[in-house]
């Protein structure tokens, strides 16, 4: 009976030490002491990864739901680049520009290529012979999306500036028609369009007279 407890003591005995010595572990898993995989670890100094290799000196691996790195400070990190944000590269969050320039000339309607669809603000400004005011427009598909009309300047040319919202749609086409008899070419007639990538719609209050 005696040797039965003994043999039923010793391994209780062993197993509260183990528990014992591994809360102890947990407990100085800080300060110099090795990082405790799946727990809290604390440090009063930085801790450093450095790997004389090519590779990285450190892998963060999650699944595809979970973030690979958390931080809880809004601080910089220095020489910390990355190479999108929110799933864009630098080249999608640059001004996206395509301009056009109109050429002297008795042709006053012209067909614009090479538009990617999209929603845009559009500008012009064309120089055109003409005794009386003109007008430009920008059609899209036949329709007129954005027009101006620019005031005769002595009987001899008008100067049409204009600019709007254009939506331009994959298989329609862009055209730039005026009514003057030419166009000059000093200064030279351009039509640019920038590409909004979000366009809000605002409110409108009418002010009481």
């Amino acid at each position: 009976m005696h040797h039965a407890v003994q043999n039923r003591i010793l391994p209780v005995l062993a197993g509260a030490a183990v528990v014992v010595a591994g809360l102890n572990a947990a407990s100085y898993a800080a300060n110099g002491h090795a990082l405790t995989l799946g727990a809290k670890n604390t440090e009063s100094r930085t801790t450093t990864v450095a790997t004389s290799g090519r590779g990285a000196a450190l892998s963060l691996q999650s699944s595809r739901k979970s973030p690979s790195l958390a931080v809880s400070s809004s601080a910089l990190v220095a020489r910390l680049n990355a190479d999108q944000v929110d799933g864009k590269h630098a080249t999608d969050l640059q001004t996206q520009a395509t301009t056009w320039t109109i050429p002297a000339g008795t042709t006053v309607s012209y067909t614009l290529n090479g538009l990617a669809p999209g929603t845009y603000l559009a500008s012009f400004s064309i120089l055109l012979g003409a005794a009386q005011t003109s007008q430009c427009e920008l059609d899209e598909d036949g329709v007129a999306v954005v027009n101006a009309f620019g005031p005769n300047r002595g009987g001899a040319f008008s100067m049409v500036n204009g600019s709007g919202l254009l939506t331009h749609a994959a298989g329609h086409a862009l055209q730039l028609v005026c009514d003057g008899t030419e166009v000059l070419g000093n200064p030279t007639s351009t039509v640019t369009v920038v590409r909004l990538d979000h366009v809000t719609t605002g409110t409108l209050t009418a002010d009481t007279p």
